[in-house]
């Protein structure tokens, strides 16, 4: 205890000390007119480090920490023509060179970043000697937990962002801990501890993620939203950052959103059969809106991006308000919505049905102006894609009602809604048949059997399902990538009916069941017999 006691207040004294040198140093700063900086917890770049020898900055007690094109910014201890080598070598370089003065405990902290450049070639080599393709993963990661520790923030970001893109995972959790800081990825929808990491090295990761996402770097009681791009594989990719107050430091996630989603075709969603087939004649209509239902991480906005992909062509002009805009598309005109600045759904649609367009797709229906104004253009000639936040197709035409839209509106305008869920794909590497417990087949069959006559399915005479214990080629989890599972409801006559009549949407999922719509249960089970997914995947994303 006493010991505890004394490193304490050793500590204090420490910190007191370097608070008094820092202060002191300002005033010099002051006095010669040159701008002043204090090294302690600011973000250090390796490779900003390499324009000034290691040599050289402890000679002359002056370091780098900062480069922006050609403009790099060097703190020294000491001004004078002392610093002349120094300056002949920057500007040798074509670099421009900024001042400021520093002290000399700034210096030394600032000076053992030197270090972490021999780590970051050790952490590359020993990347490379573990994989033959040169590609990281979440092993690798996990086998370079130390030395990652010793790596800059920039390195850090660099290497949990590449492995993220590899192994396709959509968030980085970054969360703080007393000790150490967890990173977390979440792959096809699960989160994984991937590794934990010395807390030393946080508040500097902090740092240089809020500078790259461009948020306040000094506020840190408040959540604040940000984004930075990056090149990956020669590919750009933009990452949006959440940053959150928490118990030991902040909390942070990075969303991936990858281009290459932006091109999704519509065959490649997984809808087929009689769903496919309706989906597709309601696109050859002139008007009438598509709703894509389901929670939040569940695949509509890419639901959507794929049915606009089969809308793009020559002579129509389609535009969407998005919140943000995630992913971009050639050939569409894209508008971010700002609640802040009063430009939010419904302000908007209403100026954006004033550019003529053929197709509108608004991000999301929060509200009776958004809605309303939605089903007016879909009544008028336009052609309307939009998402909603409920648990099954027919459940999407109630919540339209209890938000204000008037029935006499909506039957006429609604043209189909698809709600959907996303299932985990067995890996094909180690995927193999299983059989299932008595009390889950039954319950399977029970299921199968209610499949409607109109929806044009075969079921097969022998039920086989399939598993995948995990592999090396899947990281032992026994899934890669995601798949829709969905039901599609057509509003016919019959469902506008009850849409009229304010029906439940217990008897509007009736109706749509004997109009042939599958429930998304039924789907699922179906891809699983296929080998596509698995029993316990389907039964995990669609009980409610």
């Amino acid at each position: 205890m006493i010991t505890d006691k004394g490193q304490k207040v050793k500590q204090i004294y420490s910190d007191l000390n370097r608070k008094f040198e820092e202060e002191e140093t300002k005033d010099k700063a002051k006095e010669q007119s040159i701008a002043y900086m204090n090294l302690y917890g600011f973000p250090a770049d390796t490779q900003i480090l390499n324009l000034l020898p290691r040599e050289m900055a402890e000679s002359y007690e002056c370091i780098i920490f900062s480069k922006d094109g050609k403009h790099v910014k060097l703190g020294s201890v000491k001004l004078g023509d002392h610093l002349k080598p120094v300056l002949k070598h920057l500007t040798g370089q074509n670099l421009e060179v900024e001042l400021f003065l520093i002290s000399k405990s700034s210096f030394e902290h600032f000076l053992d970043n030197y270090n972490r450049l021999v780590s970051k070639r050790q952490v590359d080599n020993s990347i490379k000697l573990m994989s033959s393709d040169s590609r990281l993963t979440v092993a690798s990661i996990k086998k370079l937990s130390n030395q990652l520790s010793d790596l800059s923030a920039s390195d850090i970001i660099e290497i949990l962002v590449g492995t993220a893109f590899n192994i396709n995972a959509s968030d980085i959790h970054l969360e703080p801990g007393r000790d150490e800081f967890k990173v977390r990825f979440r792959v096809d929808g699960i989160l994984q501890d991937v590794t934990s990491l010395n807390i030393k090295s946080y508040p500097q990761l902090v740092s240089r993620i809020k500078i790259m996402s461009k948020v306040k770097l000094n506020v840190t009681n408040v959540t604040q939203d940000g984004s930075f791009s990056l090149q990956f594989n020669g590919q750009p990719a933009d990452i949006r950052t959440s940053v959150l107050p928490s118990a030991f430091g902040e909390s942070i996630v990075m969303r991936l959103l990858r281009q290459d989603q932006s091109s999704m075709q519509f065959e490649e969603l997984g809808i087929r059969g009689l769903a496919k087939e309706r989906i597709l004649e309601s696109l050859q209509k002139s008007n009438g809106m598509i709703l894509s239902t389901g929670p939040t991480g569940s695949g509509k906005t890419t639901t959507l991006y794929a049915i606009l992909n089969k809308l793009i062509k020559p002579g129509v002009k389609i535009i969407t308000l998005e919140d943000p805009v995630e992913y971009k598309i050639e050939g569409i005109t894209q508008t971010p919505i700002d609640p802040r600045s009063g430009m939010t759904f419904g302000s908007a649609l209403q100026g954006i049905l004033r550019q003529d367009p053929d197709i509108v797709m608004v991000g999301e229906m929060r509200d009776l102006e958004t809605a309303e104004t939605a089903m007016q253009a879909a009544l008028t000639g336009h052609v309307v894609l939009s998402t909603l936040h409920t648990n099954d197709a027919a459940a999407a035409i109630p919540r339209l009602l209890d938000i204000g839209v008037r029935g006499f509106v909506l039957a006429p305008a609604l043209s189909v809604v698809i709600a959907q869920r996303l299932v985990r794909r067995l890996c094909t590497f180690c995927k193999q048949q299983t059989a299932l417990p008595a009390n889950l087949q039954s319950r399977v069959e029970t299921i199968l059997q209610a499949i409607p006559k109109k929806s044009k399915v075969d079921l097969p005479k022998k039920l086989i399902f399939y598993h995948s214990p995990g592999c090396e080629k899947c990281h032992g989890l026994g899934y890669s990538g995601r798949t829709g599972i969905y039901e599609v409801l057509v509003v016919n006559e019959g469902i506008q009916k009850l849409i009229n009549d304010s029906a439940t949407s217990l008897d509007i999922k009736k109706q749509a069941v004997v109009d042939g719509m599958l429930t998304k249960a039924q789907d699922g089970l179906l891809k699983a017999l296929e080998g596509i997914t698995d029993v316990e995947e389907v039964f995990r994303v669609t009980e409610e």
